[in-house]
């Protein structure tokens, strides 16, 4: 949302409901008496933004995410519970495992970028809102079954990237009651509402490197009494940058009421280094920040500056596409 008080001024909600039970209205209840919900919110580095630019990623590298219509209930390992004020309506909670592929014989997945246009992609999610280890025999009914031949080394594309074995089931592969086996899971950690997106290691994919977070925050609004004319930004990523790519790819457009200098970036004061206690996403399978690049920008007029990174360098030559945020001084 672009900036407007309107926001901030209907953001206090004190009518409560009669519909969702004890519903926890939190800072809605308050929204009007922050300042902050009146500032422009096309951030470039928010949580949600960068999940779903890591979904749109991942369906460009692979078919079966973007066409496959194969999609296969793998198992469940739910139960029933009634909620409170739920009017003895049931909710089902647990743990899903599903695979999503082409139609063999009738989809031909040939997309652009694709790492393997046949293979399956599996997927596990659960609802509940505590993290829960899921354990399981692999020779019990309950085993939690995958699209992949036991002994296959697996990897989930969502942060942490974590790798798995898969172990050998009582389930021939091949349907004919012989080695191989079908591959089981025996135990997973999921956390509170999370999800895993599973791939065979040797077709996973690292994510695209990406601006994770900005400071001091985009539509920052910085008092010229204090700072004068300089202020310090820092730019954090997902993977380790080239600090003279970051550094060649930043630019800088200045609105203002056209007095005092041109901003620039004092090369005196360029430090890049590893982030040290990220701050955590608040949401599962975000990545976190890894590395930093930090400088103090010289000769900023009263006015909105705008910094555009245009495809900044990581460590081994990928790019990160071009990112805008801004600062009102």
């Amino acid at each position: 949302m672009f900036s407007t008080k309107a926001w901030q001024r209907h953001g206090c909600y004190r009518l409560g409901s009669d519909q969702y039970f004890n519903v926890p209205l939190d800072k809605s209840l308050l929204g009007c008496l922050d300042d902050w919900n009146s500032l422009d919110h096309f951030d470039p580095t928010a949580d949600s933004r960068r999940m779903f630019a890591h979904f749109l990623y991942l369906r460009s590298a692979y078919s079966s995410l973007q066409d496959g219509f194969n999609l296969v209930q793998r198992g469940n390992w739910t139960y029933l519970v009634q909620f409170p004020g739920s009017n003895q309506t049931t909710t089902e909670m647990g743990l899903w495992s599903v695979s999503r592929s082409g139609i063999a014989g009738v989809q031909n997945l040939t997309g652009p970028g694709s790492v393997n246009n046949s293979d399956q992609v599996w997927i596990l999610y659960t609802n509940e809102n505590t993290t829960k280890t899921f354990q399981f025999d692999c020779k019990s009914p309950q085993w939690i079954s995958s699209p992949f031949v036991s002994g296959t080394a697996v990897r989930n594309l969502m942060y942490p990237f974590e790798n798995y074995t898969l172990a050998d089931s009582l389930s021939s592969f091949n349907n004919d009651s012989k080695a191989p086996f079908q591959g089981c899971l025996p135990s997973v950690t999921m956390d509170p509402y999370g999800f895993k997106v599973i791939v065979p290691s040797n077709q996973w994919v690292p994510p695209r490197p990406a601006l994770t977070k900005f400071l001091p925050g985009h539509d920052a609004r910085i008092s010229s009494d204090k700072n004068g004319t300089t202020a310090t930004v820092t730019f954090e990523f997902n993977t380790v940058m080239s600090c003279t790519g970051v550094t060649q790819a930043l630019s800088l457009n200045m609105s203002s009421s056209g007095h005092g200098g041109n901003p620039s970036v004092d090369p005196n004061s360029v430090t890049c280094g590893q982030v040290q206690n990220p701050s955590p996403s608040r949401l599962q399978g975000d990545v976190q920040s890894v590395w930093s690049w930090s400088a103090t920008l010289q000769n900023v007029p009263d006015g909105i500056l705008a910094l555009t990174l245009n495809n900044a360098s990581s460590s081994d030559g990928r790019t990160t596409g071009v990112w805008l945020t801004s600062l009102n001084q």
